[in-house]
């Protein structure tokens, strides 16, 4: 009964069931302790008295396991507060198309796009989407503007008539530039957030093309584009 109160304690307070087992711990051994020291002092010795350097020594040793269980306990409510604002700030993208950095994504039908900026220098840029083997199922040529934002949309399309199976594709970005030389572009993907999961330890973004994503990998966040009403067509 007592164990299950000071466990209910720990989780209300924020400590971790080990760090209020300590504390437990070190509160019941120090009372212990005082308990010793005062029938040791009323029944010493006059000609033996107790050594108080033994005493001190002792007090500094409690004193320092103290201050390491609050130090444990300041670090487990500084963690904890931590991770309630990240959940926060997970679950604020739910509905929200999501812009994160990216090279892989799963095609299970609809089309893939990826967003890059296009080097300023860049002559042209060619787009090799390969599947979860390396094997390249597509490749392409194009030359978009010079510094713009690009938008690179693959529809599954393999050759000819043939359409990709379902799976994890990546592309390959690469730039040649207007000195001959070629660099890669960095990608990035847009999908709507549907869930956050927290398998990992910290809050990650479920999207709705399959991919799971950390908030670090996020570029930007926006409102879900409108479909336009039989009114507006």
């Amino acid at each position: 009964m007592e164990t299950s109160t000071v466990t209910s304690a720990a989780y209300t307070s924020g400590m971790s069931t080990t760090t209020a087992s300590s504390t437990q711990s070190l509160d019941e051994t120090y009372d212990l302790f005082l308990s010793v020291l005062t029938a040791q002092l009323e029944n010493q010795s006059p000609t033996d008295p107790v050594d108080t350097e033994e005493m001190t020594s002792q007090l500094i040793s409690y004193s320092q396991v103290e201050q390491q269980i609050l130090s444990n306990q300041y670090l487990e409510n500084l963690v904890l507060s931590t991770n309630n604002q990240s959940a926060e700030t997970a679950l604020a993208f739910i509905g929200k198309d999501v812009t994160y950095s990216a090279s892989s994504q799963s095609y299970s039908g609809d089309d893939l796009s990826w967003s890059m900026d296009v080097p300023a220098n860049a002559e042209s840029m060619t787009f090799e989407v390969v599947d979860q083997y390396g094997k390249t199922v597509s490749q392409t040529t194009d030359t978009p503007e010079p510094g713009s934002d690009y938008t690179f949309t693959w529809d599954g399309s393999t050759g000819g008539n043939d359409t990709a199976d379902p799976g994890t594709y990546s592309l390959n970005a690469t730039a040649t530039l207007d000195d001959g030389t070629t660099t890669t572009v960095s990608l990035q993907a847009t999908s709507t957030a549907t869930q956050v999961v927290w398998s990992s330890g910290a809050p990650e973004l479920v999207l709705q093309n399959g991919a799971t994503i950390g908030l670090d990998a996020i570029v930007s966040a926006a409102e879900p584009a409108e479909e336009p009403s039989e009114t507006d067509v």
